[in-house]
């Protein structure tokens, strides 16, 4: 079996119950915080036990304190259900704040968690997800799970001692009154649970729907300038409304249930104060219960109906919260292909710079395999030029060097020492990276051109400015200078001025080792030209890998390796491949008589 053939995600293979996740999650999220967990829940209970007391202190008043005139006995009756009401409400306060506390914190660090490992993980692991898909786990996920960290186990608290305490205390006064009156109670619960299942259901088609509007929305601006070149806003428009129109019926939907489970509650509840009114009514006639006792009655069943609809919901936000929880774990438990730290060979002070694959094999994950046997060395200072066609492997050797994927077999080494024996921020920090459309962040100029060393002061930004012929355009052409924000993904600046951007966050880092991707592809002559000087610069005393498909800009390389078919076929100065007539001299011809034949067309 080849190494491909194995490589697969081990995403998937874990299987939880709901008691393992259940627990796990008290166990470790909320190790730190389970002393103040366990005392808002213990306020829960007090909170729901208060609400259960002043329905019996108003029994007490209307059958002794006022027949009786017992004007002391009333003060004292109306005085503990106003400490009674103010304690509760200190208690709330309490749960309320510590509660959202606890999950705010708790939730916080699972957050931290999520995308300290997200960053642990390989380019493997990211280039098979959507981004929206990690953004999806890390904040709406966790979301549901910080909602259900505080309002979870207070809503189970509150309805089971209040359900249980209600249905005691109702007993307790009457028990054929109290068995008359939750006859009810089934059916309340059996609709609700009905309504609240397709209820939950009809919300997840919004939601759905919803997602496809912010696609759709996203899709139309990003791509806003073809649109208006195809002079087609109204065919956009009209599916714009299509898909606003599915999310408008979706939401009613929604919302009919919605309309039928409180009305419809409501009334069920109401049969059940008409049952106390009506028989309560007959057997005081009878003498055998007392005013009192109905108007307790009516007050219980007035509080019933919420913890009933409380728990049906519960079981509802019991499965996503389990569903989410899951996906979490899934993603925490991706073991990472490359350890950050090593226990092997310290960095020295600085690389020299010598790199040497030895029978390099790579895929990525469930593809076919994309290098076979690799093996070169290129001494510290060379530049080393790799050339193919499309596809052939070039961009995956130079991202194998500073282990954004982890090999599959064979070795790699910086001036001898393999490179799985450094730290994965020793050996990064060697490095810098020029790619075709290298990313710039939604930040100023300066600190886009900072990122390549934390803390650099203004002089050393501005001169890695002028180093990458930068330092010009950004104070004679951009609004606020090195102040101006670039826009998401750098969109406010052209493909030539990200470029040189670029190139001086990697002269501000200083790197040993430079690894140029397409630097100077799809940008004008004369921008190529100001490009090429800063890179000039920026190879001198380092060793750099150069991928380019104009051969005009490689030609000048130490060593050319022709890459094809994940091999090197060919490797040589220029002079020497051309002279050798083999895959790089025909690659070159084709080349030449491409770029012959548009100037041709031109003239």
């Amino acid at each position: 079996m080849s190494a491909c053939e194995d490589a697969s995600s081990d995403e998937g293979n874990y299987d939880y119950t709901y008691k393992e996740m259940l627990g796990r999650f008290y166990r470790i999220h909320l190790k730190n915080y389970r002393n103040d967990f366990i005392k808002v829940q213990f306020l829960h209970i007090v909170a729901a036990v208060l609400l259960l007391i002043p329905p019996l202190i108003m029994r007490e008043i209307i059958d002794e304190a006022i027949p009786n005139q017992n004007f002391g006995r009333l003060g004292m009756l109306v005085g503990a259900a106003l400490v009674i009401f103010i304690a509760r409400a200190l208690v709330r306060k309490h749960t309320i704040y510590h509660g959202h506390r606890i999950a705010q914190e708790s939730v916080r660090d699972m957050r931290n968690d999520l995308y300290q490992h997200y960053q642990r993980l390989s380019m493997n692991f990211h280039d098979r997800k959507k981004t929206g898909e990690l953004m999806s786990r890390i904040i709406d996920d966790l979301n549901k799970l910080q909602e259900f960290v505080h309002h979870g186990p207070e809503a189970v608290i509150n309805s089971l001692v209040l359900i249980g305490g209600t249905v005691l205390i109702m007993l307790y006064m009457s028990v054929s009154l109290t068995l008359v009156t939750l006859i009810f109670v089934p059916a309340l619960y059996i609709f609700s649970r009905l309504l609240i299942q397709r209820m939950h259901e009809a919300f997840r088609e919004t939601r759905e729907a919803k997602a496809d509007i912010s696609d759709r929305l996203e899709d139309n601006l990003a791509g806003i300038k073809v649109i208006k070149a195809f002079v087609s806003e109204r065919e956009e428009l009209e599916r714009f409304q299509e898909t606003t129109q599915e999310h408008t019926d979706k939401r009613l939907n929604a919302i009919k249930y919605i309309s039928l489970l409180f009305p419809g509650s409501r009334l069920l509840n109401s049969m059940g104060v008409l049952i106390v009114l009506g028989f309560g009514g007959y057997l005081t006639a009878l003498g055998t219960i007392t005013v009192g006792t109905i108007v307790s009655f009516y007050a219980y069943l007035q509080q019933f109906r919420a913890p009933i609809l409380r728990m049906v919901h519960m079981t509802e936000d019991l499965s996503r919260f389990f569903a989410s929880m899951e996906r979490y774990y899934k993603h925490m438990e991706r073991t990472p292909e490359i350890e950050s730290e090593s226990v092997g060979v310290p960095k020295p002070p600085s690389f020299e710079g010598r790199v040497e694959f030895e029978d390099v094999n790579f895929c990525y994950e469930e593809e076919e395999q994309v290098l076979k046997g690799v093996s070169f060395a290129a001494d510290p200072r060379q530049t080393i030029a790799l050339v193919g066609p499309s596809g052939a492997g070039k961009t995956t050797i130079v991202r194998l060097m500073p282990r954004l994927y982890g090999l599959d077999s064979g070795s790699i080494r910086i001036d001898g020492s393999d490179i799985r024996g450094f730290s994965v921020r020793e050996l990064r920090s060697a490095f810098a990276m020029v790619m075709q459309d290298d990313y710039l962040f939604s930040d100023s100029v300066a600190e886009n051109i900072a990122y390549g060393k934390p803390g650099a002061d203004e002089d050393e930004i501005i001169e890695a400015a002028r180093a990458a012929n930068a330092h010009n355009f950004i104070v004679n052409d951009l609004p606020e200078g090195y102040d101006t924000q670039v826009g998401q993904r750098g969109l406010r600046l052209s493909g030539g001025q990200r470029q040189r951007v670029s190139i001086a966050r990697a002269f501000l880092k200083n790197p040993q080792i430079l690894i140029l991707d397409e630097a100077t592809s799809s940008v004008d002559l004369e921008t190529e030209k100001l490009i090429q000087e800063a890179i000039e610069r920026l190879t001198e005393h380092r060793t750099t890998f150069v991928i380019a498909h104009r051969l005009a800009t490689i030609v000048d390389a130490d060593e050319i390796l022709f890459v094809e078919d994940g091999r090197i076929k060919e490797r040589g100065s220029h002079k020497e491949l051309v002279a050798r007539g083999g895959d790089y001299y025909r690659f070159y011809e084709m080349q030449f008589e491409e770029g012959s034949e548009k100037t041709a067309s031109l003239s």
